[in-house]
């Protein structure tokens, strides 16, 4: 469905345009220097359209969500964190650049209409200076210059957005790796990864689960199962159950806190808003469970009953098989 709107989208921009294109092409060969008019006339409206584009791009850059959760919630929800968060230079510049142009364009919106028959005048030659030439230059620059803006505004918002977005959680991705690859090296301690759990900062949160996932240690079980338990954002959240299946796969957990564990990541499952069907917390957390039940299957090996008066030595033989070593019968040769 969404393949198919933008198409359509795609055919209606392309039409919009060859629309302008074709009049203008109908216009210059009215002229006597047609391809003069021609040539002029895609010049101004190429340079319209490019300025209207990068008015567009002001006003569609995307705002960064400094609460950590993304627009929509596809597996690495979070686009920052309080420790690491984009560069927003860019959206600040087009914020300020986007009320300085609203500013100037309301004081100036009564004089807009001699402004546009001077620019006409003044881009008449360029496009062949025949009849009407002023009033069709003017209509040239406002045509292609909201086809600009709207296609630099639409290609912002759907584009840069979704690029951002990647580029950040590949960051994050980037930074939780190396701590859990260098988790071991470090040696935090429990408590001081319990502190950094409890800042409260999503960063940090993030670092002190990654830990865990390198350097997995049954006494952090609890902290693990609280994160699970607790209402995190989406990326943190599928650190913690990163964390909790590598603890699993680590064993070394009691029965009981398997039992937690299993109702604490069923719990989680059926909230669909914090683990969406869609997303790689779904996945993790559906592999947590396959691997508790895999564990929970598995049967112990019950020790093989001893006859009653029957001895064994210390290598675990029955002294009686001591006793007929070499072939004799129990009791004598």
């Amino acid at each position: 469905m969404d393949l198919q709107q933008d198409g359509v989208a795609k055919v209606g921009m392309g039409s919009v345009v060859g629309a302008g294109l074709l009049g203008l092409v109908l216009y210059a060969s009215t002229s006597e220097d047609w391809a003069g008019a021609l040539g002029g006339g895609l010049v101004v409206a190429a340079a319209f359209a490019v300025a209207g584009a990068g008015v567009g791009f002001l006003f569609g850059i995307p705002r960064l969500l400094t609460s950590g959760a993304a627009s929509r919630p596809d597996d690495m929800g979070a686009t920052s964190t309080g420790s690491y968060s984009p560069n927003t230079n860019l959206e600040q510049v087009s914020d300020w650049l986007t009320k300085i142009l609203l500013g100037a364009g309301l004081t100036q919106i009564g004089a807009l209409p001699g402004l546009l028959r001077e620019l006409g005048h003044a881009l008449a030659p360029v496009v062949g200076n025949g009849p009407g030439a002023s009033a069709f230059a003017a209509a040239l620059t406002v045509y292609f210059t909201v086809i600009g803006f709207l296609s630099g505004w639409l290609l912002t918002r759907l584009r840069l957005a979704k690029a951002l977005s990647t580029a950040d959680r590949q960051t994050l991705d980037d930074s939780v790796r190396q701590t859990r690859d260098r988790a071991r090296e470090l040696n935090f301690t429990t408590a001081e990864v319990e502190k950094l759990f409890a800042t409260q900062t999503e960063g940090l949160q993030v670092q002190a689960l990654a830990l865990l996932q390198g350097d997995p240690d049954p006494e952090n079980y609890h902290l693990i199962l609280r994160a699970v338990s607790s209402e995190l954002p989406p990326f943190v959240l599928l650190q913690a159950l990163m964390a909790a299946k590598v603890a699993v796969e680590h064993g070394g957990l009691a029965p009981e806190q398997r039992r937690e564990l299993r109702f604490a990541v069923e719990n989680k499952m059926r909230n669909d808003r914090a683990v969406p069907p869609d997303s790689r917390r779904r996945v993790v957390a559906g592999q947590i469970l396959k691997l508790l039940a895999a564990e929970a299957s598995v049967p112990e090996v019950p020790e093989a009953p001893q006859v009653p008066g029957q001895a064994k030595g210390e290598d675990g033989a029955d002294a009686t098989e001591e006793r007929t070593a070499g072939g004799g019968r129990p009791g004598g040769e």
